[in-house]
């Protein structure tokens, strides 16, 4: 019985006169801003020695909705840098992964704080990774202006 409690798996009484809970209706508008998240490490998918992946969680924002919500155009772009990411520097990045349209649908989750981006992205490993990487998410609207994230630095573990 106990294992009922923790996993949450049983049946759900509706109580009369409690209203039900309403699934989130992002509603139309402009993404305003992304918000992007990572583990803070990489991590080995091959078993062979080395990191070679990372993940990345990314948050589109709309200043009318109370929750994070759908990029319905567009395109999504998480950009991998050596070292330490400044964008005023015109600093090249190592890689770069694109998404947009029937790609970007493939990564959505929805959950009850909203809609999110859910990555595990792989690392070309053809030149060795340096002490510290960043990475940077950037939305680039169909009729706007490109929106970046703040970058997110990780130390690499030898």
């Amino acid at each position: 019985m106990a294992w009922v409690g923790f996993t949450g798996v049983g049946c759900r009484t509706e109580i009369p006169g409690r209203p039900k809970a309403k699934a989130f209706n992002p509603g139309k508008g402009p993404v305003n801003s992304i918000r992007l998240f990572t583990l803070p490490v990489l991590f080995n998918l091959d078993g062979e020695p080395g990191p070679d992946a990372f993940k990345a969680r990314v948050y589109a924002i709309r200043d009318s909705a109370p929750k994070p919500v759908p990029i319905t155009d567009g395109t999504l772009e998480i950009i991998f840098y050596d070292g330490v990411s400044n964008r005023n520097q015109q600093v090249s990045p190592r890689q770069s992964w694109s998404f947009s349209g029937t790609d970007l649908d493939r990564y959505r989750i929805q959950t009850s704080i909203g809609f999110s981006y859910d990555f595990t992205l792989e690392i070309d490993k053809s030149k060795p990774l340096p002490g510290k990487v960043s990475i940077e998410a950037k939305f680039t609207p169909l009729d706007g202006a490109s929106i970046f994230a703040k970058p997110v630095s990780i130390s690499v573990k030898p």
